[in-house]
């Protein structure tokens, strides 16, 4: 109110008082090209358009309500970090972006994609689009009128889930949450393959074997642990480039290239033998395993153009679900087995294939690229080895305790995919062969990210972001199917022999990058 009691209007910043626009009109260039050129023309270019008669014209004709929605929005632009949240605001309706809202289902799974997104301590994010937008050091709201800052001066709108260091303390994984977070690391498709390479090498061997790798894993994994404290380095390139320079750096850069285009192409003829049952069983129809592998090929192509992770949540969910269905059916149906028929003939060791069980011991141990992210996402670090420990002696149990039961329980006919040795007339293991296709069809898009980025960021490190030119963006797209293509010719021709192939994947890149 005035001097006189009377109210009047308070605007909610000197641009909306048409009087005070006139005035400063005034003082102003005439022409707007012209002052553009002064120093901070660009930001105060408004206001060198008040001389315009149509600016002026309507700033007079504004309603009330329009002069307290500027003024309204004047007002939090003066506050901290206003600027920041009016472009998140503009960003959401330009490019349709939006911060994540994970469901109670898809949290933990949501966590579970961030750390990959630091696959072997490398930054898979794509310049063109978020590698994942769920933030968990973020609370559970976030959006334009949230805080951008903690009182620990921690962001809450970082723009990307990737920095896991800088996450708070509140929000960074316990060490139970790690523990489980390492174990669906470790526990994969690869466990399937064990029983069959009992049989190759046989009981006795593939017991002490298997427990000495398990050792030797728990101690290399330390060992790294210890030397990204010691350095800073969390990349395992880095750190070989670190420690004995670019040609080690290359070497490990090749291993994980090559151990994830492996595991995939593995896991395409394991899906495709499991989609070749089913038919059989289901429709009594009978195709070559090659028509398996060109349909996968055609559902792997789009889905490897996804470049946001978090997208692949549910997907994560469904099969991290179907994985551990499937492994219990395994487990119910062989110990029924044992029990009716009693153990087969086994054999303590096998002096002919007894080295093909190497390749596909350390093949099962997949986890190696999550230790270090797990163990940076983690709320005391210095209990990681004790996490460690217990991940690779629970894996180590486990792994002995599937490979021993199929083997004894079928002998020398357990098979390479052991799904074929359990009743093919049971609703049970028919459905456990769809289920368990579509979950590794579900996990592939995620396992071949790692490789894809490695060998993207390095071939169009000199080119412009996709984000501004179409031409690159197409040409990473070509180069994603192209992969694709790469890996399902591969699964082609080990498909003859799974066996053979998962050994050969184990000893070429696992074992070297271990």
């Amino acid at each position: 109110p005035d001097d006189a009691g009377t109210t009047t209007k308070s605007y909610g910043s000197c641009g909306d008082d048409p009087t005070i626009l006139k005035t400063g009109a005034k003082h102003l260039p005439t022409d707007p090209q012209n002052a553009l050129k002064l120093p901070s023309g660009d930001i105060t270019r408004d206001l060198y358009q008040l001389n315009a008669p149509s600016a002026l014209r309507r700033s007079k004709s504004m309603s009330g309500n329009d002069a307290e929605r500027r003024g309204s929005m004047a007002s939090q632009m003066r506050l901290p970090g206003g600027f920041r949240r009016d472009f998140i605001q503009m960003q959401k309706q330009k490019f349709g972006y939006t911060l994540s809202k994970p469901t109670v289902f898809t949290k933990n799974f949501l966590e579970f994609l961030t750390i990959y997104g630091h696959f072997a301590g490398e930054d898979l994010e794509d310049e063109d689009f978020l590698a994942c937008d769920y933030d968990t050091s973020s609370p559970d709201k976030v959006d334009e009128e949230s805080p951008l800052v903690q009182g620990n001066g921690t962001h809450t709108l970082g723009g990307s889930a990737l920095n896991a260091s800088k996450e708070t303390e509140t929000h960074k994984s316990s060490s139970l949450k790690a523990f489980f977070l390492l174990m669906k690391a470790f526990v994969g498709t690869g466990i399937l393959f064990l029983p069959k390479a009992f049989s190759n090498g046989g009981l006795a061997f593939c017991v002490v074997l298997l427990v000495f790798f398990s050792v030797l894993s728990y101690y290399c994994y330390l060992f790294l642990s210890q030397c990204t404290a010691k350095t800073g380095i969390s990349s395992f390139a880095e750190l070989g480039n670190k420690m004995y320079g670019k040609t080690l750096k290359i070497l490990i850069l090749n291993s994980i290239v090559s151990a994830q285009i492996g595991f995939v192409a593995a896991y395409t003829v394991f899906t495709a033998e499991n989609l070749k049952a089913f038919l059989k069983n289901t429709l009594d129809l009978e195709y070559p395993l090659y028509y398996f592998v060109i349909f996968e090929t055609l559902c792997f192509a789009p889905m490897s153009l996804i470049r946001n992770i978090t997208k692949l949540s549910l997907a994560a969910l469904l099969a991290n679900v179907f994985i551990l269905t499937g492994i219990a059916t395994i487990v119910f149906y062989a110990s029924r087995d044992l029990i009716t028929n009693g153990p087969a003939e086994v054999v303590m060791f096998n002096s002919d294939n007894w080295s093909l069980f190497i390749g596909v011991a350390i093949f099962a141990f997949e986890g190696i690229g999550l230790i270090i992210p797990v163990q940076q996402s983690m709320r005391h670090p210095e209990d990681f080895p004790k996490v460690l420990l217990a991940v690779i002696s629970v894996c180590c149990v486990l792994f002995v305790s599937i490979g021993w039961l199929c083997y004894i329980t079928y002998g020398e006919k357990v098979q390479t995919v052991v799904i074929l040795n359990l009743p093919q007339d049971s609703i049970a293991v028919i459905s456990i062969q769809f289920f368990y296709a579509l979950a590794i069809m579900l996990s592939v898009p995620l396992q071949i990210l790692p490789a894809i980025r490695i060998m993207e960021s390095r071939l169009f490190k000199r080119r412009p972001s996709g984000r501004v030119d179409p031409k690159t963006k197409w040409h990473k797209n070509a180069f994603r199917v192209g992969i694709t293509l790469l890996t399902s010719t591969i699964a082609y021709l080990g498909s003859s022999n799974l066996d053979l192939f998962v050994s050969f994947i184990g000893c070429i890149a696992c074992i070297p990058l271990v």
